[in-house]
């Protein structure tokens, strides 16, 4: 029994089952967790390791080098990179994805354990972390009052940082901006000359008193005791009474003698602005595998908890949400609903316009929730969650999931029309459409599976979105073989009663039966007429430009300045502050965040995170507000500001990067100044930059070592004596009210000049005694590279730049660079260029889509070949691939869009969509064969009997695409190209099935009797 008699037969069995299934997928629905991307896990995992006071070529050298050497053997590597500039070192290592993460990440802990006896004694503690595109901070908030720099920070550290992370599923708090207290040791260097003490002689005088030591333990009778010195500071006057060396055997020299102590901050690394006004921002992460938006919820509850208590604070602090993580989950949610919902609503209303009968209407679109909330139920036993690929792929299924049902009960509308009754129209109309439904839906599914098992990042990406409509199809296969017929039977009313075509419909088919003739008599026409729009269509799909993302409108971006490296934070804050206010002079920016200097303590940089006001209350687009701020701030050149997009994946990379790596800085440097001359004014970049950057003047101190042994000093000694006096040291903490605060140790502002107090600095040697620097060394005045960048042990030098919305796109800027690299600029030996982030991921796109296509294609023609046991009918078919492509490229031509993943992706589509309108027509004339007609006849009748269902799927999928295709809101007009593709492939695929197929159905099916005679006889005879 097939599954439409067994559902006339036992119609309350399967209204059961669709019972379970809406149950089960609207719990499922509830429980799926929400967040804005699939649970990608790229295999890189970083190690950064800060050096205080440190230039770029000593984090190369003792500390970047050293790590790389400990990770270089690790198995699953394939590359591995640093960055090293002043103060900091990150070492990046990518492993293969077949390698466990978790298992690298615990081997590269190991390794750095190993490595640590080889660093120098005065790095912080290197951090290893995995990267996640998870770990973006889900909420940036800006806490300002009227308070002192010291009291301000005290309350974000104290008290708004523990209450935020007592919220549920909160993971971690970070705090930019401020500065923390801290007990400041100033030497003067005047009086340690006069007492002959060195500034190491300090930090060790005061590591040895002020901290508590354990001496153990000693039993009495029966008792147990623990005994330990107490020496901890408990006020500046015990710091300031530490004795530092003995005069004589009796006279001793304290630090209160040698230097000031007092309470101060820590040194100003970089300085936070709300709106021009002073602030400290506060980054707070989730939890891995928590709900982004249940956590924002949280939070943004327990701030406006925290607001309404410090309402009353005369200091009046206030915690204002300057980014929401969740805006983006939020938007794309929203958006896809609306998509959703207006995409059933507008195909219900096709399917009602074109079979004219309220009950017809209500039995197909039962087809839409079926197969949407069912979908959930799967979704959620494979472990997916609600994300943009997944909400992406149910929006997409809307016109796909009721093509089936439409196909079921239009041909069971048309056995009523023949007077048949309703259980016989019922059975008798499915069992008809059987094959073809269901070779319809396994070319969808043939299209979509192998999507679910691309490579790389990107076919992670892919994976939830390929089976998500797997799910949706399976469930509307079996809801247009059971419900349809089953409704249809009993709720279809009585055949006299059914309203027969309306005049347009006989219009339209007395036009089409024209048509049809003149493409079956004159075939050869139609074929070479058909070729020539296919070869048009590539002409104009050469002129459309190719990249991996369209332009963002999520009404946020980024501008950054940089001046000479050594501007100061005042000075860089006087500049800062001037484009800020102009930024803000217009209507469009909601909010400016701008952030002067940067945690490593480059003081010459800027950032200004610019929020827009809602889409509603303004006329231009996030591209349009960028251009016009772009074109402003030319006239602040020297700071060199840039406008960028905000990047949500990538760890802050830029859409368009290339690197140069050789191992000579010089011979890369001059090769990328030539790249980067060339593609200053390409029309497919905007605003290139290097990674180049000279640093800020460095003062070296070269040591004479025939001096230096004469006199007794070490190298070491001499630079650890610099480190203090300059730098400072940390000898121990001071502790008050529960709190730890350093106590730094380093010569007064005044004198920590190395350049004009060169000759009055003293070291000490290895016997103590201080030996003047000048007697043993020179002061060499030098500049080199702000930070130095290293891949696979070797260096490089990385060009990045953003993608001019209406340029020819990233393909053209990739193409035309391989074209400098082959004619103009010839490397040399040991140097070669590599595309990465967005622009690895973007070949990486293209290959996968080739291999998804061929892939597409071969299983559509072995379900086909299968399903109608001939390996020559499938060609029938699948001749309208081409017709369809043609239709999206002159779509995207026409409209200006690019062919970018949205695209692709609708292209892929086209190949499962597209052939369904042909199996309709060669399904209903191969069975008009086999009752005996002739070819010509055959697909003359089919042609007129499959007019209507063939519209109406292909007037139902582009009302079902129709709101993708337009954009309702910010986060739908990045993925307006998907929808006018699908369209457009839609729209030729249709016009050009009804009239190619009929004209090379005759040959095609003549060439396949042929065959059959020939391979009989070949397999018969003996």
């Amino acid at each position: 029994m097939n599954l439409a008699a067994l559902s006339i037969k036992r119609p309350i069995f399967i209204s059961c089952l669709v019972i379970l299934m809406l149950a089960l997928g609207y719990l499922s629905f509830k429980k799926l967790p929400v967040d804005l991307f699939p649970n990608v896990t790229f295999s890189v995992v970083t190690v950064s390791t800060p050096y205080p006071g440190a230039g770029p070529k000593e984090v190369e050298v003792l500390v970047s080098k050293i790590l790389e050497n400990e990770m270089s053997t690790l198995p699953g590597i394939i590359t591995l990179r640093s960055t090293n500039q002043e103060g900091l070192s990150v070492v990046i290592a990518e492993f293969s994805l077949e390698t466990d993460v978790k298992y690298a990440e615990q081997q590269i802990r190991d390794r750095v354990s190993s490595a640590k006896s080889k660093l120098p004694k005065d790095i912080k503690e290197p951090t290893v972390q995995r990267i996640d595109p998870a770990d973006q901070p889900i909420l940036m908030l800006a806490l300002s009052a009227n308070l002192s720099e010291e009291a301000l920070f005290s309350l974000a550290d104290l008290q708004i940082k523990p209450k935020l992370e007592q919220v549920n599923n909160v993971g971690l708090v970070e705090i930019t901006g401020g500065q923390k207290r801290e007990i400041q040791v100033e030497l003067d260097q005047n009086k340690l000359r006069s007492h002959d003490i060195s500034a190491t002689r300090v930090v060790t005088a005061i590591a040895s008193t002020g901290q508590n030591i354990p001496a153990g333990k000693v039993d009495r009778h029966n008792l147990e005791a623990v005994i330990r010195t107490v020496g901890e500071f408990k006020t500046l006057e015990d710091i300031s009474a530490t004795v530092v060396n003995f005069v004589g055997n009796d006279i001793p020299i304290k630090v209160s003698d040698i230097a000031t102590v007092r309470n101060g901050l820590e040194d100003e690394k970089s300085r936070t602005f709300l709106n021009g006004k002073k602030s400290i921002l506060i980054s707070v992460y989730r939890q891995s595998g928590s709900n982004t938006i249940s956590v924002v919820n949280a939070l943004r509850k327990n701030i406006a908890t925290l607001n309404k208590d410090y309402a009353i604070d005369p200091s009046r602090p206030h915690i204002e949400i300057v980014r929401d993580g969740a805006k983006a989950i939020n938007m794309n949610v929203e958006d896809v609903k609306e998509s959703i919902l207006l995409g059933i609503l507008l195909t219900i209303v096709v399917v009602y316009l074109f079979l004219g009968n309220g009950r017809s209407t209500f039995i197909t679109s039962l087809a839409l929730p079926n197969s949407l909330i069912g979908a959930f139920m799967l979704m959620a036993f494979a472990g997916f969650s609600i994300n943009v690929m997944t909400l992406l792929a149910l929006s997409l299924s809307v016109g796909l999931l009721i093509d089936d049902a439409i196909v079921v009960r239009e041909n069971i509308f048309r056995h009523l029309e023949m007077g048949k009754p309703a259980v016989q129209a019922a059975l008798e109309g499915t069992k008809e459409v059987t094959l073809a439904v269901v070779a319809t839906s396994c070319t969808v599914l043939a299209v979509f599976g192998p999507i679910a098992f691309l490579q790389g990042v990107v076919g992670q990406f892919f994976k939830e979105f390929g089976l998500t409509i797997c799910f949706a199809m399976l469930i509307s296969l079996f809801d247009a073989l059971t419900i349809a017929p089953m409704l249809s039977a009993y709720l279809a009313g009585r055949p006299s009663k059914e309203k027969t075509s309306s005049r347009f419909f006989d219009y339209l088919e007395k036009k089409y039966s024209g048509a049809l003739q003149f493409s079956i008599k004159h075939p050869l026409i139609i074929i070479v007429g058909a070729v020539l729009i296919f070869i048009s269509s590539l002409q104009a799909m050469k002129k459309v430009s190719k990249t991996f993302l369209p332009p963002q409108d999520f009404g946020e971006f980024m501008v950054s300045l940089e001046m000479a490296p050594g501007t100061t934070l005042n000075a860089m804050q006087t500049i800062s502050e001037k484009l800020d206010r102009q930024i803000r002079g217009h209507k469009e920016i909601a909010t400016s965040v701008m952030t002067v200097g940067s945690p490593q303590g480059e003081s010459n940089l800027t950032n200004i995170y610019i929020n827009l006001v809602s889409p509603k209350h303004r006329h231009l687009n996030t591209s349009q507000v960028k251009e016009l701020l772009r074109q402003e701030l030319k006239h602040y050149s020297y700071a060199k500001p840039i406008v960028k997009d905000i990047d949500m994946v990538s760890g802050g990379q830029r859409p368009f990067n290339l690197n140069i790596i050789g191992n000579n800085l010089d011979e890369i440097h001059g090769i990328s100044e030539k790249i980067m001359e060339k593609l200053k004014h390409h029309p497919a970049l905007l605003d290139v930059e290097t990674s180049y950057k000279l640093g800020k003047p460095e003062y070296q101190v070269v040591v004479d070592p025939a001096r230096a042994a004469r006199l007794g000093i070490s190298n070491t000694l001499l630079g650890s004596e610099l480190r203090t006096l300059i730098e400072g040291s940390v000898p121990t903490v001071f502790r008050d009210k529960g709190e730890e605060y350093d106590i730094r140790v380093r010569l007064l502002e005044s004198q920590k000049d190395i350049k004009e107090n060169f000759s009055t600095t003293f070291v000490p040697n290895i016997n103590g005694t201080r030996v003047r620097l000048a007697d043993v060394s020179s002061l060499v005045i030098t500049e080199g590279p702000a930070n130095i960048t290293r891949q696979d042990r070797g260096r490089y030098i990385q060009i990045s730049a953003d993608i001019a919305p209406n340029g020819p796109g990233m393909g053209g800027a990739m193409s035309d660079i391989r074209g400098y690299f082959t004619s103009e600029v010839k490397l040399p030996p040991g140097v070669h260029y590599k595309f990465v982030g967005q622009t690895e991921n973007f070949e990486e796109l293209g290959k996968n889509m080739k291999v998804a296509g061929l892939l597409g294609i071969l299983f559509i023609y072995l379900v086909l070949a299968s399903l109608y046991e001939s390996f020559i009918t499938p060609f029938t078919i699948m001749i309208v691939l081409p017709l369809a492509a043609c239709g999206a490229f002159f779509a995207l031509y026409i409209t200006r869009h690019s062919l970018d993943i949205f695209s692709m992706i609708g292209c892929i589509m086209l190949l499962g969509i597209a052939t369904k309108n042909s199996i309709l027509l060669v399904d209903y004339a191969n069975q008009m064969v086999q009752q005996g007609m002739d070819y010509t006849a055959a697909i003359a009748e089919a042609g007129k009997t499959r007019l209507r269902p063939i519209l109406m799927t292909t007037v139902a999928l582009i009302a079902g695409m129709t709101p993708i295709a337009i954009g309702l809101n910010e986060a739908s007009r990045q993925r307006t190209s998907m929808g006018i593709a699908i369209i457009g492939g839609l729209i030729s695929s249709t016009l050009l099935t009804l009239v190619v197929v009929p004209a090379a159905y005759t040959y095609i099916e003549r060439f396949r009797a042929w065959s059959n005679i020939k391979v009989k006889k070949i397999f018969t005879s003996k």
